[in-house]
Formats: structure tokens, C-alpha cells, sequence
């Protein structure tokens, strides 16, 4: 996660590409997402120009340190 606005969606970097992504407002409330939370995400083609991903479904990376 690189940005998380109160009210209007997260945005986040991919790893493999370094190409941005949206997460709609409601799975960031959802899922309260912070920046520096890591997250898997499915993706699809955003309609928008930029960014050029939108997360249809998050769910948080698993804390491998418990």
C-alpha cells in the first residue's frame, strides 16, 4: 500500500512491474488498509487510464512472524 485516503480508495504498487493500482473505497474500509500494509490482490484492467489496475479482491499477506 503506498496511499490510503479516508473516503476515497487506496492505491498500491505492484511488485512485478512497479505499475500502480486502485482499491476501490469499500474493500479498503473493508479490510481498514494503511499505507505499508501488504496485500495479494486479483486485478483486472482498470477502465481508467491511470492507474492502469484495479483490485477486484484484497486480502492481506499473512503475518509470517506469528
Amino acid at each position: 500500500m503506498t496511499n490510503s485516503e479516508e473516503g476515497r480508495g487506496a492505491y498500491a504498487v505492484r511488485v512485478d512491474n512497479d505499475q500502480t493500482l486502485y482499491i476501490p473505497q469499500r474493500i479498503a474500509e473493508a479490510l481498514e488498509l494503511e499505507e505499508f500494509d501488504e496485500i495479494e490482490a486479483i486485478l483486472v484492467k482498470n477502465e481508467r487510464d491511470e492507474p492502469p489496475w484495479m483490485a477486484i479482491r484484497v486480502r492481506p499477506v499473512p503475518d509470517e512472524t506469528a
